[in-house]
């Protein structure tokens, strides 16, 4: 039997993309252009030192500021990132985002983490029936992919 490649962690092996979080496709992420006069002042910038890709259908030019929405279950988290890389694919482009603020470093690890969680579950749930514990499923995903996050 062929294992699932879906619930296998999504990873890029292209060398540009080294050390950023990839946001799965299938978990919903909204983005807007950050307009000039909500740009941060960048001699107060702090960029952090983790970044994450996403599937865009739409170019967006290299020093684009834009803010990223991801819903969890309890709320809406946001995040202000600068787009540092673009690469042309199949199915549009793939961005490279570097977050704004090094405050926001650890909550979004944690926020990218639910999302890759979210989805192992929703897989493991369609193969292996509905009543699978949560905790069992989120400890499985923690010991099997959590070690290949970028680390802060």
């Amino acid at each position: 039997m062929t294992p699932n490649p879906s619930l296998e962690q999504e990873k890029f092996d292209d060398d540009h993309f080294l050390g950023f979080i990839h946001h799965p496709r299938r978990f919903p992420i909204e983005y807007r252009h950050i307009p000039f006069w909500e740009k941060p002042d960048p001699h107060f910038e702090e960029e952090s030192d983790i970044g994450i890709t996403l599937g865009s259908a739409k170019y967006m030019k290299p020093g684009t500021c834009i803010e990223i929405a991801i819903p969890t279950r309890k709320e809406i988290q946001k995040f202000r990132c600068r787009v540092v890389l673009v690469r042309e694919g199949v199915a549009g482009y793939e961005l490279g985002l570097w977050l704004l603020n090094q405050s926001d470093a650890a909550r979004f690890r944690i926020v990218e983490q639910i999302c890759h969680i979210e989805l192992y579950l929703t897989d493991k749930r369609y193969l292996d029936g509905p009543f699978l514990s949560r905790e069992r499923v989120t400890h499985e995903w923690i010991t099997r992919f959590a070690s290949g996050f970028p680390t802060l």
